[in-house]
This record gives C-alpha cells, structure tokens and sequence, in this order.
C-alpha cells in the first residue's frame, strides 16, 4: 500500500555530480521577456525563474550563443558580458531558494530572419534550403527565407560561438548547460537531410550530417565536465514546412543516441511527438512509443517531456522508461508546481494569450497555492461574518 501512494516525481535524484531535491523539472519555455535591445535579460524574467526555484532542475529558455544564433523577438542570450552579468542575477535568485538551474545553448539557423540582423544578412544553416516556418519578429510574424548556406570558416564560427557561450554560462552561475540540437534548429537542421544537402563532411550519411553536433558536444565539453552538459535531440520536429519526417529520421537519432552515451552526460532531454505521425514513416513513435524506442537505445539519465501530466509522468518513472520528467505549459501557470503535485492540488488554468509578451501579465501574475487557500479562508470567513 505504502508502495502504491508513493510519488516518484518527489523523489530526489543525482543528476551526475548534482543532488536534485526531486524529479520535476522545468522544461525550456521561450516566454519573450528580455530586453530589446541586446537580448538582455531583465528583472522580470528574475522573478520569474525565482517563483519556480522549487523545481528539481531548471533548465532556461534557449539561450543564444551569438548574434548569429537569433530568431525570435524577445529571447535572450548569453554571448557578451552585459547578458553574462543579467544572468548571473538570475542564477543567484534560483540558488538562493535552493534550485539548480541550467542554461539551454540555442542557435537558430535556417528558423530566423533578415530583420533581426542590422544589416539584412541572411540568416546562416547548412543548406540554401527554406525551412518554411513562421518566425517571431517584432510586431508579429513573417515566413522564413532562404538562408544562407554555411561555409567551413562558418561552421568552424558557429562551433566557437558555442564554446564561448558555454563559458560565459559557467561565469554566469549556471550549474551546467543543455545543447538545443532538437526540433527545428541548427543542429537538428544538420541531422535532418531535407534541410541537409550539403555534399562534404558535414552531409551526405548519417554520420556526416551528426558531425556538427559532435563537434559542437566536444567544444562544450572543453568548458565543461560531461557530468553538466545534457542535449535536447531525437526525431521529434514540428512536422511542418521541411521538418517532416523521412526515411532516415530515426536512423539518425538512433545514431545520435547511441553515441551519446559513451560521454557519460548530465542528461539526454527527449520529447515526445503530439503531431499526426499516421502519414509520416515513423507512426508508431506517436506517444509514448518515442520513449519506448529510444530508452533502449541510451543509458543514461533521461529526461521525458511533452504533453506528459503528473500522473502519466510518475508512471513512467516507476516504470524505468525515464528519470525525470520536464513540465512545461504546467509550468507556466503553476510557479509552485512542485507543491501541487504534493497536495494532489488542482492547477491553475492557462491563460494562452501571455504566453509571449514583455509584461507581467500571464508570466508572474499566477497565483500560488497558498495565497489561493488564504483567499479562499479569508472569503469564507467573510461569508459567515455576513450570514
């Protein structure tokens, strides 16, 4: 019996040379509150990462590591001094509530826009291909263009923008770094071969088109002891423009996994797929086939996400298929996820609308459990003063 109402989600955990307090993790959430600007981050965005401290792990908004990597209106980065300085505010709020925190490295490649760079550059990926996907600008949206395709001297560039970003994440206070090399952006758009058509090292077979990512994994790694880098990979992308899946999808990510865990990381973060699989060539990878799949293919410390509430979530701790589990629009609108989840306590409601925005409004504004309580108390007791 007592087995039964145990709750794995509260359990703690090592995370390589870190003791998490549990096994609830925020995930990444791009929330478009720094400052514009220089993508500096702001004491807004402070408060907020403060109010969800309680988390076993933060892992940050993605982060760029240049001027390059950019892409979307309002994130921040980390790539010069001014940023470092900002984060480090933030970093010292979350330990002094006793969080971990860690910071997801981003570049954006194809996934961005003229607009964002003074002088109307096009943005820079592996390939002149179009990804055809919406980009954030200020004031609204604008479909992608062609990018730009990378030179060796601008590989060589992005590998670099990598590692400094990486030291300038350990300055920062941050208790390790993530690699974004999921979804739709750079790394990814090397691993995926309709947005990958290059013809030297870095295209062509599987082992080619992951060379970035690994050049990339082992220039953190000179910042970094492995036991603080994790990476967001898997074939999971949004199926949309080119991000749909082929042939070689998961051929690929079998690929990156089984490499991944010989260097004894932090974390492999692998997201489940909500997408309309039933036309793609993976569609018994919809759900929880994803994680199924690919937990027999890495051996370390995974970290499960997407659509996946707190009750689905500790049954699939109990049932091995994953050690943490990242909650994200959860996490939006419950800063004390950790003590509902404790309580068994009902959750805010969403309120969509503030998910991106440069206010207060739908992003520090939730309520906590308690104060609700003691609202509820303090109406109670109002009504009976009355009656």
């Amino acid at each position: 019996m007592q087995d039964e109402m145990r709750q794995p989600l509260l359990e703690p955990y090592m995370l390589g040379d870190l003791q998490l307090r549990n096994r609830v993790v925020m995930a990444p959430l791009t929330r478009t509150r720094a400052a514009n600007p220089g993508h500096v981050p702001t004491d807004l965005m402070r408060q907020y990462y403060e109010q969800r401290a309680s988390a076993g792990l933060i892992i940050s908004e993605g982060v760029w590591v240049s001027e390059n990597g950019q892409g979307w209106h309002g994130a921040p980065g980390i790539y010069n001094e001014e940023q470092r300085a900002a984060w480090r505010v933030i970093t010292d709020a979350v330990k002094a509530q006793g969080g971990r925190i860690f910071a997801q490295l981003w570049h954006q490649g194809s996934v961005s826009h003229p607009s964002f760079f003074s002088d109307g550059r096009l943005p820079v990926a592996p390939s002149a291909v179009n990804p055809e996907q919406l980009i954030h600008v200020a004031g609204g949206t604008r479909m992608s263009e062609t990018p730009r395709e990378m030179t060796r001297a601008d590989i060589r560039q992005a590998v670099d923008e990598y590692r400094n970003s990486a030291r300038l994440a350990k300055k920062a206070g941050f208790d390790g770094v993530q690699i974004q090399a999921g979804f739709v952006y750079l790394i990814q758009q090397f691993l995926h071969e309709t947005t990958n058509r290059r013809t030297d090292e870095y295209g062509g077979s599987i082992e080619n088109r992951a060379r970035f990512l690994f050049e990339v994994l082992e220039a953190v790694l000179d910042v970094w002891p492995s036991q603080r880098v994790g990476v967001k990979t898997g074939p999971m992308m949004n199926e949309i423009g080119r991000f749909k899946s082929v042939p070689s999808t998961v051929p690929a990510s079998e690929y990156v996994y089984e490499r991944l865990s010989a260097y004894k990381l932090s974390h492999v973060y692998l997201m489940r797929q909500l997408a309309d699989l039933s036309k793609t060539p993976i569609p018994a990878l919809a759900g929880d086939g994803v994680i199924h799949h690919f937990r027999r293919r890495y051996h370390g410390t995974l970290i499960l996400n997407v659509g996946i509430d707190r009750k689905h979530g500790a049954e699939l701790l109990r049932e091995g298929f994953g050690d943490l589990i990242a909650f994200g629009r959860d996490y939006i609108a419950n800063p004390d996820l950790v003590e509902r989840i404790r309580l068994d306590a009902p959750l805010n409601e969403q309120r969509p609308e503030g998910y991106y925005g440069s206010s207060p409004v739908g992003y520090t504004d939730y309520p906590f459990l308690k104060a609700q309580t003691a609202e509820m108390a303090g109406n109670t007791g109002t009504e009976q003063t009355h009656a």
